[in-house]
């Protein structure tokens, strides 16, 4: 009986102190439905949809998706998960915490539609259809388009000046209303000042303004192509020093970027930052290159000197196209200049001084320069777009 109990007390401790074995993890594998992931795409979204969406970091109308909760993929409902399961969740606790950084929301009490880029934080809280091209989009659509116009713009903003992660200081503000009354609220509560029309400030914390005034932003191509224009503006005001080279002897710069990436992307440039009204007034229906090449064919005078201390806002639409111009010229000739030139334009360098340095060349040998190329390589005629 002793050796009995002895057996038992010793087998007792033995199994108490053995080493207590994690338990086994079988991996989950997925299924073929899932193609192995333990997810599927969220049904509530279409294909075009969740491409867009992968070209922007946050989207708050996806975001308030009570499927996916942003994440764009819900759990496959024929298998038990799979190695893609964990990262769904932590997307949607990462949508989760953006979205409750959001004071416009907060302000307004209500849904606000938005999203976010690289360099942009978008709001385009419109509703309804529009018509783009032979089709329709939502406001949801059109707000994607939006975001893929900006995220163009800054990434040649980055390619010509050779930006650098610490050589932007702010993401760039964007807003769109459908009222009046909201656009003059958020700017009157956030930018603590009053706007009746357009508002923008550049340099320091860039911010753009705007209401879905009829006649002038109604359509998806007037808000594309003044969000387009006016990115180019707050990105270069934003880059190596928070200053706005338009008033301080940059105009000719300035001017000529906001219409460059405009251009660039919609092969015609219809926005204008003048301070007189010019919604009706434009040069050559915004397209350029031929009106460009006659116009330079016919000067006597020069084109570029009269410029050179003129702020952005007080050039009239010619001198604007002039500007693009001389800029088209400044990218296909003098990119790798474009960051130095900048750079001392916010210095308040003068731009005789900016010319002579970086393009080997005094105004008049630039202008006849510019001139030459322009006449090298501009169309005697435009091509008929394609409607």
């Amino acid at each position: 009986m002793a050796r009995l109990l002895l057996t038992l007390v010793s087998g007792f401790i033995l199994v108490s102190f053995a080493p207590t074995l994690a338990p086994t993890v079988i991996p989950q594998e997925g299924c073929r439905r899932c193609d192995k992931r333990g997810v599927v795409p969220c049904s509530k979204h279409s294909e075009e949809i969740i491409a867009a969406e992968g070209r922007v970091h946050f989207c708050s109308v996806v975001a308030g998706c009570k499927e996916c909760g942003g994440a764009l993929v819900v759990d496959c409902k024929r298998c038990d998960g799979g190695p893609e399961n964990a990262a769904m969740e932590a997307r949607r606790t990462e949508v989760a915490e953006w979205m409750k950084r959001n004071e416009i929301e907060a302000h307004f009490g209500r849904p606000v539609s938005r999203c976010e880029t690289d360099h942009c934080e978008l709001v385009v809280d419109l509703s309804g259809s529009f018509k783009v091209g032979r089709s329709r989009v939502n406001a949801h659509e059109l707000m994607h388009l939006v975001a893929d116009d900006t995220s163009h713009v800054s990434q040649r903003v980055v390619e010509h000046f050779g930006v650098e992660e610490d050589d932007i200081f702010a993401k760039m503000r964007m807003w769109i209303w459908t009222s009046a009354e909201d656009h003059k609220s958020a700017v009157e509560t956030f930018m603590h000042t009053s706007a009746r029309g357009d508002f923008k400030m550049l340099g320091k914390d860039p911010v753009f303004s705007v209401w879905q005034e009829p006649g002038l932003f109604s359509s998806p191509g007037a808000i594309r192509t003044v969000f387009t224009h006016n990115v180019g503006h707050m990105l270069i005001s934003n880059l190596f020093r928070e200053r706005d080279v338009g008033p301080i002897g940059g105009g000719w710069f300035d001017a000529g970027a906001g219409h460059w990436y405009e251009y660039d992307r919609f092969d015609s440039s219809v926005q204008y930052c003048i301070e007189e009204a010019t919604a009706l007034s434009s040069f050559a229906d915004g397209v350029w290159r031929a009106a460009m090449r006659k116009l330079v064919s016919r000067a006597d005078e020069p084109l570029l000197p009269p410029l050179l201390d003129v702020p952005t806002t007080a050039m009239n639409v010619q001198q604007q196209a002039i500007c693009w111009s001389f800029y088209d010229w400044v990218v296909a000739n003098h990119q790798g200049k474009m960051r130095a030139v900048l750079r001392d334009l916010k210095q308040k360098k003068p731009t005789r001084d900016v010319m002579k340095e970086h393009f080997g060349m005094g105004v008049l040998q630039s202008e006849e320069a510019w001139k030459q190329w322009v006449l090298d390589t501009y169309p005697t005629r435009e091509k008929k777009k394609r409607r």
